[in-house]
């Protein structure tokens, strides 16, 4: 995996249906790590059932920023509802098999894909 950049983390919402988009811009490491975590459980209290994360543009994320993805899952989840990944680079990609983390979360090529996938069980 590629160094952590600098760049800073954007986030940007996008209503789709019955999901919201998240479009993942820059690098999730240990600087905003927390605010991810923070913006997506804000996210998840207003109460989309459906979550797609973007993670085309995402450069780079640290365990601190996955657990802030997972943090959001959980609750979630406890809404009856699920987060989905979409278009992790390779590296991203390879990092979410090693952490098993591609168990809990259905990982699909593009947003359109993750958006006409139903719901896992």
């Amino acid at each position: 995996m590629s160094a952590p950049s600098t760049e800073k983390l954007i986030l940007e919402t996008e209503p789709r249906g019955d999901a919201m988009v998240v479009r993942m811009v820059g690098s999730a490491n240990m600087v905003a790590a927390s605010d991810l975590k923070d913006q997506l459980l804000e996210l998840v209290a207003r109460g989309p059932r459906r979550i797609v994360l973007d993670m085309s543009e995402l450069a780079f994320i640290c365990s601190v920023g996955l657990s802030g993805i997972i943090a959001a899952h959980l609750r979630c989840r406890r809404n009856n509802g699920e987060i989905t990944l979409a278009a992790p680079s390779r590296d991203i990609l390879d990092l979410l098999r090693v952490t098993n983390l591609t168990r809990l979360f259905p990982v699909h090529a593009t947003v359109e894909a993750a958006l006409a996938a139903p719901p896992s069980a």
